[in-house]
């Protein structure tokens, strides 16, 4: 097919038409992409820095402690203080409760495939067959 043939006068609405759309998707696309650029401007600028705000402080004798010279490391505050955070952060773990022999019930509302179902009686009926 000849291009003659495209651009014959009466397809020139539709090829000006194409042209039209074309161009308002590329505004378009060219749009989103600016905003979406300017938006994560302004967000990495809002960023705070430092420490986060749910930081726990650092405890004063703690950090005193960090910062001794290897000959006053026989500190006994210091000992004392390092031996309870050891304590704390490598505690033993904790015994057993009573019920760790028994097996895990996952689904507690589910019924057991292995146990039989309770026996139910069946309504009695008022409908009783018409002796006639």
């Amino acid at each position: 097919m000849k291009i003659e043939d495209w651009i014959a006068p009466e397809n020139i609405g539709l090829i000006a038409l194409g042209v039209v759309i074309g161009a308002i998707a590329l505004v378009g696309v060219e749009a989103a992409c600016d905003a979406d650029v300017a938006a994560r401007a302004q967000s990495s600028s809002n960023l705070l820095t430092g420490a986060p705000v749910g930081a726990p402080r650092i405890d004063e004798e703690m950090l005193r402690c960090a910062t001794l010279p290897i000959e006053q490391a026989d500190d006994p505050k210091c000992r004392a203080l390092w031996a309870e955070q050891r304590r704390k952060f490598v505690a033993p773990p904790p015994e057993p409760a009573d019920d760790a022999a028994k097996p895990l019930d996952m689904f507690p509302s589910a019924p057991r495939a292995l146990e039989k179902p309770a026996p139910t009686t069946a309504p009695k009926s008022s409908l009783s067959p018409r002796s006639e």
